[in-house]
């Protein structure tokens, strides 16, 4: 009796732990929806850096992702939640680094402000079905 319950002991915390970790990366019952666009400083694209969604608690997004990207050679960008393409729906502040430890540098700037999330004064709605170029992101030198 003892092995059977020990046994069945494992088999439980050997669920919960599978449970876990296919919730995180589900994406914890979250859907998560296409995120792509082009980031300029002025009307420049970029040419490296990255780009991070930061849920907007204040507008009531509470996911617990903050969605990112390597933005391309093009200025091109897709965001990633969780190791799977897209973001969950809501509002979210946008920091863009072009110069991140790691990654090529972009030779078109941005002003410093931008990389962080309370300054840069970006905002984006992630939506169902958005409209074109809904997601471009346009910064100053």
């Amino acid at each position: 009796m003892r092995v059977f319950s020990l046994h069945r002991g494992l088999i439980f915390c050997t669920f919960l732990a599978f449970s876990s970790l296919a919730a995180l990366g589900c994406g914890g019952g979250e859907s998560l929806y296409p995120v792509s666009g082009k980031v300029y400083s002025d009307t420049k694209p970029l040419t490296g850096g990255t780009v991070t969604f930061i849920p907007d608690t204040s507008k009531g997004n509470t996911t617990k992702f903050s969605p990112g990207s390597k933005i391309g050679s093009d200025g091109t960008y897709s965001l990633i939640s969780g190791g799977k393409p897209g973001a969950p729906l809501g509002a979210y502040k946008v920091a863009i680094v072009t110069d991140a430890p790691g990654e090529p540098p972009s030779t078109v700037k941005l002003a410093p402000r931008f990389a962080d999330p309370e300054k840069s004064e970006l905002h984006i709605e992630v939506v169902a079905n958005p409209e074109p170029n809904k997601y471009d992101l346009r910064g100053t030198p």
